[in-house]
């Protein structure tokens, strides 16, 4: 017999005798019911006989009490005080009978208290009869008092009675449903019986049947396997572990270019055609899997082919384990994936190729960025010098530095939309979540642009009182990049009629948002090229760019920063009618009241602060190579009165800090002999070895890519501030350092 056979046979042994088992419990537990049925039964038949004695009782008790009245007879008072002793007892055994009925002993609670009074009454009724009592004349008169208790009584007892036997009615169907359930179940436990074992005899003719079929089959089933193992591409192993012994198929070594039928032979014989270097890997994984200490075997490896290359291997098997959990068998199959291996490293080749050219053009953009930083910053900052001194030049002269000033201020936007085109596109750009006034934002924008307008000779009309007094919660810069984005490209679009920009706040599916309109009557687009203008370098038509300039960048960035923020830019326009692009942003309410004033008192004393956190002493040391920024820093730095030295490489400034000790230092990046970073880094490590005061350094480079900021911060300066340096953020810095040398001092 195989083992399906016997363990089929266990089986319906073991359901049997299951049913045998519960068919006996079945019985037991039905025949314990009816006996528990039949004890109710009995119970309410004790209930009963118990009320009916005790109607007899209380008229007995009334009769005997009404015998001493008629004749006198003192025996008639002992049979009343032995009937009344029986009430009582019978009284409380129907409450230990009825104790888990609550209507039954309120009806027996009430019952007690007439009883009690019934009792008192007669007795004191016999008292007058004998003289004893007062009023004996009112007292013979109380028949009517005594015949009510005694008809509460009677009430009473009869609707106990009543309940009583409509429990017993229910009690005897229930016994008699149980009693019809019992011999039903009995029945259908014989026929189950009888069913189990004719199924049983069935399987056992069945085994025997499908046996005789199964080793007729054999013979043809073995034939097919052989053919099935020779008609797949890949090769097969069977490995008998218990026996020691694999079988080979003819696949398994076609694949390796070697002419071998199909073949019974050891693993030594695996072993020696699997690469040197890979095989103590491989077969430590076998072991591994064979010993449970991974849960499948799947491994990629090289083997040896006839013509002496290498050929790789994908092995996937499934090993058979024995009751104590021993390996028994091990059977899998051997795939050729050295074209899929081949494509992998191509790619692989391909992607580091792709990721060497991002870091160039992230190199070189870094290295540009500081190219065109480091002269700008010479040249914005001496044309914001001449700006705040043109009183004494004359209206050519003021000409001159306006179209100075304002090329510088279109350069430093051309290469601030380049930056940030470049961190958008590799998703490395952070916005800031903080509180502001959001018509500050709106106001500063009216201040910047309505210049612009009123050059070119166009109106130019903002509505934004809808969201004054409002408090946003988010990057207000970006907001800000976005309003001067798209009313510039209205502005430069437009050469007659005028703008209107209108801020308003509306609700889409619960979420309530910020929208802002930028309407003009300039050349207007066409419906075909609105998703061409949102792409970066790209514009409508070609000779647009040549007459109105631009790279094209400026929408694309809007776009992108609107989506980023949860919202996004749309458009509506006609061709020589105008445009309106609308800004959809999610308006998040600020939990903090702004102070709207704060910005404005800041600069206002920003200069104060400085020169009363200054003492006789202080010393800056503008750590900086290009001439121009030497300049534009030193006249700041001139404009607060503070003293100042200059340094030209990082070498020069470690000698003077050496010998002088600043109070602030302005470290430039790239320079030669020693950059910024070294120089910091040798600053700060003698100041570790000396057990010095540390010098706050502040960072100024024209590297403004992401990740500049974490460079300097990582190499021990305080504070970064990218070129074209901004007025406002220099001073910032250096109030910060100054007041907390102060502070320390």
């Amino acid at each position: 017999m195989d083992k399906v056979f016997i363990r089929n046979f266990i089986l319906f042994t073991l359901i049997l005798f299951a049913c045998a088992g519960s068919l006996i419990f079945g019985l037991i537990r039905s025949e314990q019911d009816i006996s528990q049925k039949d004890g109710w039964v009995i119970h309410s038949h004790d209930v009963i006989l118990t009320a009916e004695k005790l109607s007899s009782l209380i008229e007995s008790l009334l009769a005997a009490q009404r015998g001493y009245l008629i004749t006198g007879n003192e025996d008639f008072l002992k049979e009343y005080a032995a009937k009344k002793a029986i009430v009582s007892e019978r009284i409380a055994k129907l409450s230990t009978l009825t104790h888990n009925n609550n209507s039954q002993q309120s009806r027996l609670a009430e019952m007690r208290n007439y009883f009690n009074e019934f009792s008192l009454k007669l007795e004191e009724r016999a008292k007058t009869f004998a003289g004893e009592g007062p009023d004996s004349q009112h007292h013979l008169g109380d028949f009517t008092v005594i015949d009510g208790l005694r008809d509460d009584i009677m009430r009473l007892n009869r609707a106990i009675l009543s309940e009583e036997y409509e429990i017993l009615d229910q009690r005897f169907n229930l016994l008699e449903a149980k009693k019809k359930q019992y011999f039903q179940s009995l029945f259908v436990g014989v026929i189950v019986g009888t069913l189990l074992l004719l199924i049983f005899n069935g399987f056992l003719y069945n085994a025997q049947r499908k046996r005789r079929r199964a080793e007729s089959s054999l013979k043809s089933t073995e034939e097919r396997l052989a053919i099935a193992i020779e008609g797949t591409q890949d090769g097969v192993f069977d490995w008998d572990i218990e026996k020691g012994r694999v079988f080979y198929s003819r696949r398994f070594f076609e694949m390796l270019g070697y002419e071998r039928p199909a073949t019974i032979g050891t693993t030594n014989d695996f072993k020696a055609l699997v690469h040197e270097d890979d095989l103590p890997d491989l077969w430590d994984a076998v072991e591994k899997y064979l010993n449970g200490e991974i849960s499948e075997y799947m491994q990629d490896f090289r083997m040896k082919h006839e013509s002496g290359r290498s050929l790789w291997i994908r092995s996937r098997a499934k090993a058979l384990f024995n009751e104590k959990g021993k390996p028994t068998r091990m059977v899998g199959a051997h795939q050729d994936i050295t074209a899929i291996i081949k494509t992998r490293e191509k790619l692989e080749t391909e992607k580091e190729q792709a990721m060497q050219a991002n870091r160039a053009k992230s190199d070189f953009l870094a290295h540009m960025s500081h190219e065109i930083r480091t002269p700008l910053t010479a040249i914005s900052g001496i044309a914001e010098i001449l700006m705040k001194r043109q009183q004494n030049l004359d209206e050519r002269q003021k000409q001159l530095v306006s179209t100075l000033n304002s090329s510088t201020s279109a350069l430093k936007e051309l290469i601030n939309d380049i930056l940030d085109f470049s961190k958008i596109e590799s998703g490395e750009i952070d916005l800031e979540e903080k509180s502001f006034a959001l018509d500050d934002v709106f106001e500063e924008t009216i201040r910047m642009m309505s210049l612009r307008a009123s050059e070119k000779g166009i109106s130019f009309i903002f509505d934004y009182d809808v969201i004054k007094n409002i408090d946003f919660y988010g990057d207000s810069k970006r907001i800000r990049q976005i309003l001067v984005n798209l009313i510039g490209n209205a502005i430069k679009f437009t050469d007659s009629g005028g703008i209107i920009v209108r801020a308003s706040v509306e609700k889409k599916a619960e979420i309530v948002l910020l929208r802002i309109d930028v309407s003009d009557t300039g050349i207007g687009i066409a419906p075909e090229d609105f998703d061409l203008i949102f792409e970066r370098f790209k514009q409508a038509d070609s000779s647009v760019s040549r007459k109105y300039g631009g790279t094209g960048l400026g929408l694309a960035i809007s776009r992108q920063l609107a989506r980023l923020m949860g919202g996004d830019i749309f458009l509506s326009s006609e061709v020589h009618k105008g445009s309106t692009f609308s800004a959809l942003l999610p308006l998040k309410m600020s939990q903090n009241v702004t102070d709207r004033n704060a910005g404005q008192r800041h600069v206002k004393k920003l200069n104060d602060q400085i020169q009363s956190a200054l003492n006789e002493q202080t010393r800056v040391l503008v750590v900086e190579d290009y001439e121009g920024n030497v300049v534009v820093v030193g006249f700041i730095l001139e404009e607060l009165g503070l003293d100042y030295d200059v340094a030209n490489t990082g070498l020069e400034a470690l000698h003077l800090w050496e010998n002088k000790h600043y109070d602030v230092i302005l470290m430039d990046v790239q320079m030669p002999e020693m950059d910024g970073f070294a120089a910091t880094r040798e600053i700060h490590r003698i100041e570790d070895q000396k057990n010095m005061k540390r010098t706050p350094i502040i960072g100024m480079t024209a590297h403004a890519l992401v990740g500049d900021k974490d460079k300097c911060i990582e190499a021990g300066m305080d504070t970064y501030i990218p070129k074209p340096l901004v007025e406002a953020d220099l001073k910032e810095a250096l109030l910060k350092h100054l007041q907390n040398n102060k502070k320390a001092a």
